[in-house]
């Protein structure tokens, strides 16, 4: 099997984590041919440049993507916490983490009831396209979207996401996201009073200090950065349970949990395989002089399986002690949302293995959704 050349290509490759060990190996920020950004891939310098004041998640001569500018799209892009540095973003980011906590209790009552109605009579060939629907049909319902607006509420959701990376996706991207920013107003206005989410979030912003502008942006942004992330996780869970029959058998014992696989499955298969950080200002950075407008690839996947902090990496241990996960990053741009999607697909593997399906034949041939940084199940070949 020819590997990988580059970090990009690797997210959809057969089989990565060779190349990733490799690069992990390596160590330090290093660069390879025919291939321009800086890459981190070792858990250390990873930790570095997640963590460095200088690096930051959206160049400084283009905080919104250029192609996304002057359109509902990039207005919605630009006040999304995750693509913001600065004051008002950290006020909006805590605002987040304090409501989040607040409401799981009704995330997992509608994950358990969504996976009920998604997964009840599950079929192989539709795992993807049910993945990715889980966590807008569990989030819209709790932002206060009607039931049977849900199905096209997905769609929007993945026109905006594909239009992020692909310019050509201009006219259904802006029109998804104009669509969830008038969905997520319309019901943040609703009497008598806002659902529950949206109620528990404006209220710690209130509190927080935060621009309130910024509020219907970021609840939008619950469903798009979930939207991707939670599918990759669910597949990666499952694909868990198809490579290693015996896991099933752990559970049954009760020497784990499904808590206990999603999570190991989070790190040992990321959903989310890599991400950027740009250099705003000439900085020394794990014992590497970056310049000003230089670019960094964080491998998140190849942090996750680096032996110096994860034992046996390549091992798939549920109970793996003192594990460390970098999939949701970490330092001033943790994903506030990682407890979300371990419910979210925590839920939905419980009901798919209460079904029945057998899922062997996920270990033995599927093709990835075809993306530059997240490992989503795409189907069976």
């Amino acid at each position: 099997m020819t590997p990988p050349t580059d970090p990009y290509q690797a997210v959809t490759h057969p089989d990565p984590s060779p190349y990733y060990a490799s690069l992990c190996a390596r160590g330090g920020l290093q660069r390879i041919e025919g291939f321009g950004p800086w890459i981190a891939a070792d858990a250390a310098t990873v930790r570095a440049v997640l963590t460095s004041e200088a690096c930051r998640v959206r160049p400084q001569a283009e905080p919104v993507p250029r192609h996304l500018t002057g359109t509902p799209a990039g207005a919605l892009f630009g006040r999304l916490v995750r693509m913001n540095d600065g004051a008002p973003s950290t006020a909006v980011k805590q605002a987040l983490a304090s409501a989040l906590p607040t409401v799981m209790r009704s995330v997992e009552a509608e994950s358990r009831r969504w996976s009920a109605r998604l997964f009840s009579e599950p079929c192989l060939s539709l795992l993807p396209e049910k993945a990715l629907q889980l966590p807008v049909f569990v989030l819209g319902s709790l932002l206060g979207f009607p039931e049977e607006s849900l199905e096209e509420c997905v769609r929007e959701v993945d026109a905006y996401v594909r239009f992020v990376s692909q310019p050509e996706a201009r006219t259904e991207g802006a029109l998804g996201a104009a669509r969830l920013v008038e969905r997520v107003t319309a019901c943040l206005q609703a009497t008598p009073r806002a659902p529950a989410l949206l109620g528990t979030f404006s209220a710690r912003m209130r509190e927080e200090g935060g621009p309130l502008e910024a509020l219907v942006p970021n609840a939008v942004g619950l469903l798009t950065q979930a939207y991707e992330a939670t599918a990759g996780l669910l597949g990666a869970s499952l694909l868990a349970f198809a490579r290693m029959p015996e896991l099933r058998e752990q559970l049954d014992r009760r020497e784990c949990s499904i808590d206990d696989v999603v999570r190991e499955a989070a790190r040992h298969e990321s959903p989310i395989q890599n991400t950027r950080r740009f250099v705003h200002a000439r900085a020394t950075v794990a014992n590497q002089e970056l310049e000003a407008g230089e670019t960094v690839v964080v491998v998140l996947a190849a942090a996750n399986r680096d032996p110096r902090v994860n034992p046996q990496p390549d091992a798939f241990l549920p109970r793996r002690p003192d594990r460390q996960t970098f999939t949701f990053g970490l330092g001033a741009h943790v994903c506030p949302g990682q407890e979300l999607a371990v419910t979210m697909v925590s839920a939905a593997v419980e009901r798919v293995l209460a079904s029945g399906l057998e899922l062997t034949p996920l270990s033995k041939s599927i093709t990835w959704r075809a993306s530059t940084n997240a490992r989503i199940l795409g189907g069976l070949q």
